[in-house]
């Protein structure tokens, strides 16, 4: 029988390769690169706790966590060979508004592809004859343990990665490559590096206390069906009164329970080193306007999105979260404000309509019965809700965003 050809040998990462790949990573805006391998038995503990998630129902509206559970449990069916898992976080700024804080950037999937491109690169100089796997969010890793794993930080009670001299507001990317680790000759494994959860936390539960749904479960179990993120962001479904009430004026994310948390406090922008911070979206910094937002039309609505993480959002559903955040705001709607909420009440979308009585019902707009007569004097094609012009209410396509 003709013999067996040996195995081939997985390319080496050692501790002196890790090193180079932190200090070009560092170069790219990429920051704290740690490495962690994919059969690390950490992973255990997140692995059960995401089965028993699904198996709750808490996806909600969010159905490709289910389609993706096999490869969560397995991601190296992406990638065949993959032993390693390289991550790396870049620290993101923003201000407390109605959309949170990374999503006032441009968009960091696309930011953190491109970096990580560059670091890829790197790699497969360090270890010829590896192949790799860039991931950003949307690939089905569990990053957040990962993360934690690999040493770059620890998981909080808010369940977001806190790291150190960083805080929370860090947005996650990684590579996944056949090269696998060795450790330091007579030295710690160099994937080992761990830390208890919630330890760094202490007795504090400020993040826990201060979410406006109460959407946590216990300390790193949050219910996303009660969170303000995953209700402006995923769910298609109506919102149902109860949490419509607690959006207040947020309408893509909400950043509460990092705001409270003291390893945020201080000069977060201060702390970002120039190379690693993200750009303003094309065009600058977006100005919300709800009452244009409540009405915006096909083209405004991506001129709105366009580089930003707020691409994940429909218009049907920006539209409806624009309502609801006027119908939360204190005292009589009056003006244009008024006159959105009548005409969103005579909306063809269902889920418009709705969210438009529950803000009527709330800011006290009276539905009388001359808003039968609302369209009255304009022309046929121009009645409708989204970008068109009627005289009545004396809003232009010009100031809709």
């Amino acid at each position: 029988m003709p013999s067996m050809p040996p195995p081939i040998e997985a390319p080496i990462l050692d501790p002196e390769h890790l090193q180079l790949l932190r200090l070009a990573a560092q170069d790219l805006g990429l920051l704290r690169l740690g490495a962690v391998d994919l059969e690390h038995p950490g992973f255990a503990p997140a692995k059960a706790t995401y089965e028993r998630f699904l198996d709750a129902g808490k996806a909600g509206s969010m159905g490709f966590l289910e389609r993706t559970r096999e490869v969560r449990q397995d991601p190296a069916q992406m990638l065949p060979g993959a032993r390693t898992l390289l991550v790396v976080c870049v620290p993101y700024d923003g201000e407390a508004g109605p959309i949170a804080r990374y999503a006032q950037s441009l968009d960091y999937h696309t930011v953190l592809h491109g970096r990580l491109l560059g670091l890829q690169a790197r790699l497969h100089e360090l270890a010829p004859g590896s192949d790799s796997l860039i991931c950003v969010d949307t690939k089905p890793v569990l990053e957040r343990s990962a993360a934690a794993l690999a040493g770059l930080g620890f998981l909080g009670k808010h369940g977001c990665l806190i790291v150190p001299g960083l805080g929370s507001y860090v947005l996650l990317g990684a590579l996944m490559t056949t090269a696998a680790l060795r450790d330091a000759p007579g030295g710690r494994p160099a994937n080992t590096v761990q830390t208890a959860l919630w330890d760094a936390c202490g007795s504090c539960r400020r993040c826990l206390d201060a979410c406006p749904t109460d959407a946590f479960d216990s300390p790193g179990h949050l219910d996303p069906r009660r969170c303000i993120a995953y209700l402006t962001i995923e769910e298609r479904e109506p919102i149902a009164d109860t949490l419509a009430a607690k959006l207040g004026e947020r309408i893509a994310g909400c950043d509460v329970c990092q705001e409270v948390c003291p390893y945020n406090a201080g000069d977060r922008q201060g702390r970002t080193p120039a190379v690693a911070k993200l750009d303003p979206p094309p065009g600058g910094p977006r100005t919300i306007d709800l009452v244009k937002i409540a009405e915006i039309g096909s083209s405004r609505q991506r001129a709105l999105v366009r580089g930003t993480a707020l691409r994940r959002i429909p218009r049907r559903h920006l539209r409806r979260n624009a309502l609801l955040a006027l119908g939360n705001r204190e005292g009589p709607a009056v003006g244009e404000e008024a006159a959105v909420l009548r005409r969103g009440c005579l909306d063809p979308d269902p889920q418009i309509a709705a969210a438009a009585a529950w803000a009527s019902a709330r800011r006290k707009v009276a539905l009388a019965a001359e808003q039968e007569d609302s369209t009255e004097g304009c022309p046929p094609e121009d009645r409708s809700s989204n970008t068109q012009y009627c005289p009545n209410d004396h809003v232009t396509k010009d100031r809709l965003i």
